[in-house]
C-alpha cells in the first residue's frame, strides 16, 4: 500500500497540489511524485542517474500548464528511495531492477486510474530504462527522449577497457565499490560551473547546487562497479534490438559529453517514426538549459504532442 512521502515543494517549482508517495518493489521502497490530473493525459517522467523528483518540478509545471498530469520516480538507489549501505554510491545489480521500479510506479492507484493518453518523457539513464519499457509494451502513445543513455561518451579505445574493468571488477566481488575514476561527491558540488557537462545556464546550475545544499539527502555521487557493468550490458543488449514503432521525438545537444551522441544518432536513424532534434550549444540536460534552448525544446515538444492527438 502506498504511503505519503516527503516532497520538498519549496525547492522544486512544481505545480500546486503536487504530492509524493512511497511504493514498494519487493524489498525496495521508491518515491513517486504526482502532479494533479490533467485533461490531456499523463506524462511519465523517467529521470537520469543521480536525479530526484524535485529536479523536474519546473518540467512538471510546464506540462501542468499545458494540461498534463505528471508522475516522476526516484529510481532505487537515488533521491529518497532505498539506497545501498553507502548512500552516496550509485548502485544497481541489474538494469532489469529498474523495470520493477517502473512497474511499481505504474501500479500506484493515482497513476493507474489517470484518464487519457500517456506520453513517456525520459532523460539519460531514464532513456535506456524507457526504451526497454517501450520494447516490452509500455502503454504510452508517444515518447520524448532527451540525451538518452544508449551509449556512454568514451574514447573508442576506452570502450572495451571500461567494459572489461566493470565486468571483472564485479566478478571479483567489487560490485559495491566505486568504479574507477568516479567521484565520492555529487558532481555539481565538486565541479564548478565553467566547463561543466550538464548545462550552459548558470542559473540552472546554481539551482542544482542549491537543491543539494538545502537537502543533502538528495545527492548522489559516482556509480559502482556493478552499476557500470549492468549499464554496459543493457546498452549492448538494446543496440541489438529494433526500435519501438510508436512516434518518438528526441533531443541531443551539440555539446553533449556524458552519453554517446553517435549511439543516439544511429538509433534514431533506424526508427521509422522518430525525429531527432539537435540543439546548438546544449549540453547534457536540455530541460535545464538556457531559457532560449528550453523554449526550443518545449515548443517542439508541444507541437509533437499536438500532432499525436494529445
Amino acid at each position: 500500500m502506498a504511503q505519503p512521502a516527503p516532497f520538498f515543494a519549496k525547492i522544486a517549482g512544481a505545480p500546486e497540489g503536487t504530492t509524493a508517495w512511497y511504493v514498494t518493489a519487493g524489498e525496495v521502497r521508491l518515491r513517486v511524485a504526482l502532479s494533479p490530473r490533467g485533461p490531456r493525459g499523463l506524462a511519465l517522467i523517467l529521470p537520469g542517474r543521480t536525479e530526484y523528483v524535485e529536479k523536474y518540478g519546473q518540467v512538471m509545471t510546464l506540462l501542468a500548464d499545458a494540461g498534463f498530469g505528471t508522475a516522476v520516480i526516484d529510481w532505487r538507489g537515488q533521491g529518497l528511495s532505498t539506497r545501498p549501505p553507502d548512500p552516496m554510491l550509485g548502485h544497481v545489480g541489474r538494469f532489469a531492477e529498474y523495470q520493477e521500479d517502473l512497474a511499481a510506479m505504474l501500479a500506484l492507484p493515482q497513476v493507474s486510474a489517470h484518464p487519457g493518453p500517456r506520453v513517456l518523457i525520459a532523460h539519460s539513464m531514464g532513456g535506456a530504462i524507457g526504451l526497454r519499457a517501450l520494447l516490452r509494451g509500455l502503454g504510452v502513445q508517444a515518447a520524448v527522449f532527451t540525451s538518452p543513455m544508449w551509449g556512454i561518451a568514451l574514447e573508442p579505445w576506452m570502450q572495451p577497457l571500461a567494459r572489461l574493468l566493470a565486468r571483472f571488477g564485479t566478478a571479483l566481488g567489487l560490485g559495491l565499490r566505486r568504479a574507477p575514476g568516479s567521484k565520492a561527491e555529487p558532481y555539481v558540488l565538486e565541479a564548478g560551473f565553467d566547463g561543466n557537462d550538464l548545462t550552459s545556464d548558470r542559473a540552472q546550475y546554481e539551482r542544482m547546487i542549491a537543491h543539494l545544499l538545502a537537502h543533502p539527502e538528495l545527492g548522489l555521487a559516482g556509480p559502482s562497479f556493478a552499476w557500470a557493468d549492468a549499464a554496459f550490458r543493457e546498452i549492448d543488449a538494446l543496440v541489438r534490438l529494433p526500435g519501438p514503432a510508436l512516434p518518438v521525438l528526441g533531443f541531443l545537444g551539440t555539446a553533449e559529453r556524458v552519453v554517446s551522441a553517435e549511439a543516439i544518432q544511429s538509433r534514431f536513424a533506424k526508427m521509422p517514426h522518430a525525429r531527432l532534434e539537435e540543439l546548438t550549444g546544449a549540453r547534457h540536460e536540455p530541460w535545464m538549459e538556457t531559457p532560449e534552448l528550453r523554449g526550443q525544446v518545449w515548443k517542439m515538444t508541444q507541437a509533437f504532442l499536438t500532432a499525436q492527438g494529445f
